[in-house]
């Protein structure tokens, strides 16, 4: 058996066996370079080892391309059905309880009219023989007169069959019962149903009674047939039922005649306590009878406090239910399924093929030099078609160079460690006699048309004149050369970029005889580094932009705390007015006021980082800025990095701003606490005074013990996007903020770091001298009006905290949270009002347009502006649309004071 490896670009041979050896170049007729080394040791192909088969992958990717779509279909089917299910079923249970509760109500209304009309027959001695069977029909057992001291006047007993006698249980309830009779003839007649009782014979009965007079009452003994007669029309499903209870809760009628029997007490259900207590709804409870989930509709009956119940398990709702889901799987299984089969036969119309193919290589390689791909079909992929081509041509060329010319070896081998893309050879005089043919993707090249010429004539002047000089003084002093590049102009006009080495050439003597070199385009590469370059512009591209948007995000962060703060500080003060002055709620209240004032200070850092705030600078001692920074961070940091400070109070002042300054420290300290995140180590922050060329500076030193920075990363760390990090970790634009904070501060910023030894940064900034902070002013009393002020602020709190703020300064407040309501208000009494302080962001109407609309109804009105944030307007587009004056909140008492007072009397001092 004969092994077969294909490279390019190498020399021939043959051995003392006669057996080919090549490693080289040859060229057959079609002129490519193909390289071959074959011997006759027995072999087999390399193995592959355990690849999955197209065969295997093509069905598992067609169920699962399947299955996920499928899956999430059949989920919501599911839910869709019982959705549904559950729905129909609450309509169906709710409807049945109202039907039966309007049946109960009408019961009621019939045996109560029944039986006055009883009660006025034997009050006025007429015969009753003819109402017996309708009270009988309405299972009425006895209808009496009885006086309240027990005696009976009248009774009818309406069912002869009954042997019981009148039941006593009820003169047991007179005495709890009101001595109340109708004040006459004409008032209505209160009846009262009896929670169920038992007669002699232990049957449920319902005692329906009225008081004739204060002594005497009218009582009618119903049975509760008519409520077991109406309980058991309602059967659904295996389970599902009806029951009535009393206004106690107490069964009338239910499936079970034990419980009807003896009148079960079920008010510790909670449906039922719902309906005892007037509700109509649908609800889910457990059944204590079934010992399941039950689903019920229930319903008060009016004017007699008895309730109805339907319930039904729900394991009956989702047995029903079920086989809908089942029917939904069942077919999204059958489409899996089909979804499989296509897998299938779509992998063996590819894979087939290629297993052909493959045994073909196989045999080409196993030195059956004939071996070729026969035709593929029509049906056959147009991608395996050309494979087999291609596979086919190759075989030819390969076939073509084991009949290569055998006297090229030694040349080849020279070639060969080169490594070259195509070869040349020159004379002594530099002439071309020698030119390969150029590489496959260099087709469209002919430099065999360079044969006979010398490299002048061949190169284009101008742009190569001190390439080609170089080239020359090389070879005139025979010295190898490599890496020189030249631009040639290719048959499309676009400029080439080739790289030429080359070595001096020896006859046997050792007498020169020219030179043997290689030729590599590497335009692509140029071009592949120029597209690299885009493509890290871009990424810096990208990474502004997500800044800016991470901007935009904080301002809009900053627009609704603004707000709370507003709400807060105002309170607040108002609040300081109203206790006394070093009591201890005073004193609390100094230290919200504190605290808030800070949250300000933080809201202003935050639309500093969103670029919507100017940076000012100011008088600053650092020690303090440090101190507050460092409580943040020690919050920050994992306990097993300690902090050790030596932070001196004696440094003097810098102009700085301060929130910049506490960026500067915790980028510094967060970036040193991430080379010590995994074994811990000490931080350290000290801060003095130096020198640096006769000027006094400021000295920030942050150092820790960390991994260190190797030497080729220490040159690149302040450049933007520059980071060690992973992508989730950092992007690169920590150490580059902090330079150019400290640069546009005028200071200094060094780093000294070796790997393993940790790194310590210096930040130096230029000392104020002779500079010294002002003092905090005392308080002044808020300046006071009595002018007619429209407040106007979507925020009720704000709208609240501004009117009670403005009237206790002496004005007269109209506040609205609503822009289109204040220019109504406006427009109807425009000259009530001296001065409009608005909002910015609001809804339906912006505070700018509303100031607009303000002015078209009175062009002389005074207007204040005020926003916790807006990327819309700005103090100067405020000036320039003519508005007044333009807040940003939080807005303390005294400002807007001042504002007012500078707004309504211009020309009055404001203290």
């Amino acid at each position: 058996m004969v092994n077969i490896t294909l490279w390019l670009s190498y020399a021939t041979c043959i051995d003392t066996r006669g057996n080919y050896e090549y490693t080289g170049e040859a060229f057959g007729e079609y002129g490519n370079t193909i390289g071959v080394t074959i011997n006759s040791e027995p072999n087999t192909m390399p193995s592959i080892g355990s690849r999955p088969s197209l065969r295997h992958v093509l069905p598992l990717l067609f169920l699962l391309l399947a299955a996920l779509p499928a899956g999430a279909i059949g989920i919501l089917l599911s839910q869709h059905a019982w959705d549904r299910e559950f729905r129909a079923v609450r309509e169906q249970h709710l409807q049945l309880a109202l039907n039966l509760s309007d049946t109960l109500t009408r019961y009621a209304t019939n045996v109560s009219a029944h039986l006055q009309l009883l009660v006025s027959h034997l009050e006025e001695n007429r015969s009753v023989t003819t109402l017996i069977p309708l009270l009988d029909r309405l299972h009425f057992q006895f209808a009496a007169v009885v006086h309240r001291q027990g005696r009976m006047e009248h009774l009818v007993t309406i069912n002869r069959d009954h042997q019981a006698p009148f039941p006593k249980a009820f003169f047991d309830t007179l005495p709890q019962r009101p001595s109340v009779a109708p004040s006459s003839s004409s008032a209505p007649i209160h009846l009262v149903f009896s929670p169920v009782q038992h007669d002699a014979n232990g049957n449920p009965i319902l005692f329906l009674s009225y008081p004739l007079d204060p002594d005497r009452y009218a009582v009618g003994v119903l049975s509760t047939a008519f409520f077991i007669e109406q309980q058991q029309k309602i059967r659904f499903g295996e389970k599902g039922h009806a029951a009535i209870v009393d206004h106690l809760g107490r069964i009338l009628a239910h499936p079970d005649p034990d419980w009807t029997r003896e009148a079960r007490d079920l008010s510790q259900l909670v449906p039922i306590q719902r309906l005892l207590a007037g509700e109509t709804d649908v609800t889910q409870f457990f059944s204590p009878k079934v010992q399941a989930d039950m689903i019920t509709g229930f319903s008060p009956v009016l004017l007699t406090g008895w309730g109805v119940m339907v319930p039904q398990p729900m394991a009956e709702l989702q047995a029903h239910v079920r086989q809908g889901r089942r029917t939904i799987w069942m077919v999204i299984a059958i489409a899996l399924c089909c979804s499989t089969l296509l897998g299938l036969v779509v992998s063996r119309w590819l894979a087939s093929p290629l297993r052909g193919i493959g045994e073909v290589a196989k045999q080409f390689a196993n030195g059956m030099q004939t071996a070729r791909v026969p035709s593929l079909g029509p049906f056959h992929p147009e991608e395996t078609a050309q494979l087999a081509s291609q596979f086919n041509a190759m075989a030819d060329d390969v076939t073509q160079s084991w009949k290569a010319q055998r006297n090229s070896e030694e040349r080849f081998r020279d070639f060969a460690q080169i490594a070259a893309d195509w070869f040349w050879e020159t004379d002594l005089q530099h002439i071309f006699t020698y030119i390969a043919p150029a590489p496959k993707h260099h087709s469209h090249w002919h430099f065999e048309a360079f044969l006979g010429q010398s490299w002048s004539d061949s190169m284009k002047h101008g742009t190569n004149d001190p390439v080609l000089k170089t080239l020359q003084t090389s070879m005139d002093q025979a010295e190898p050369f490599e890496d020189i590049v030249f631009v040639l102009e290719g048959p499309d006009e676009q400029p080439i970029h080739i790289s030429v080495a080359g070595k001096p050439m020896y006859d046997r003597s050792g007498t020169l005889t020219g030179y043997r070199g290689v030729t590599r385009d590497i335009t692509a590469r140029l071009q592949a580094e120029a597209q690299l370059l885009q493509a890290q512009q871009a990424e810096e591209r990208r990474q502004s932009q997500k800044m800016e948007a991470i901007g935009t995000l904080a301002g809009g962060i900053a627009h609704d705390f603004n707000n709370i703060l507003s709400v807060i500080l105002g309170f607040g003060e108002l609040t300081l007015y109203e206790v006394a002055k070093d009591s201890v709620a005073w004193h609390n209240l100094q230290q919200v006021m504190t605290a808030s004032r800070r949250a300000k200070e933080l809201v202003r850092q935050i639309l500093t980082f969103s670029r919507k705030d100017d940076q000012a600078r100011q008088p600053l001692q650092l020690h303090a800025v440090l101190r507050e920074a460092m409580k943040l961070l020690r919050a920050s940091l994992p306990a097993t990095i300690h902090i050790r400070q030596d932070i001196s109070e004696q440094t003097g002042t810098i102009l700085a701003d301060p929130t910049q300054m506490q960026q500067v420290l915790m980028n510094l300290c967060l970036n040193a606490a991430y080379a010590m995140q995994h074994h811990g180590g000490l931080l350290e922050v000290c801060l003095d005074t130096v020198e640096i060329d006769a000027e006094p500076y400021v000295r920030l030193i942050v150092k820790d013990n960390g991994e260190g920075i190797d030497e080729e990363d220490l040159e690149r760390i302040f450049e933007p996007f520059f980071t060690t990090k992973t992508a989730s970790e950092g992007t690169g634009m920590g150490l580059a903020v902090v330079h150019g904070i400290v640069t546009s501060h005028g200071g200094t910023i060094t780093v000294d770091s070796r790997p393993g030894q940790g790194a310590k940064f210096e930040v130096c900034l230029p000392r104020l001298d002779q500079i010294e902070l002002s003092e905090t002013e005392p308080p002044v009393p808020l300046p006071k009006g009595k002018e007619h002020i429209l407040f106007v602020d979507d925020e009720a709190p704000l709208a609240r905290l501004a009117e009670r703020t403005l009237t206790r300064l002496g004005y007269t407040v109209v506040t609205t949270t609503s822009s289109l309501e204040a220019l109504e208000t406006f427009r109807k009494s425009p000259a009530a009002f001296d001065l409009v302080i608005t909002d910015q962001t609001m809804p339906h109407m912006t505070g700018d347009t509303l100031a607009r609309e303000l002015r078209r109804i009175r062009a002389d009105i005074p207007i204040v502006l005020c926003t916790g944030y807006s990327h819309v307007i700005d103090a100067d587009e405020a000036a320039a649309q003519g508005i007044n004056a333009f807040l940003h909140k939080p807005l303390l008492a005294q400002d807007l004071a001042k504002v007012i007072q500078q707004v309504c009397h211009p020309s009055a001092p404001v203290l």
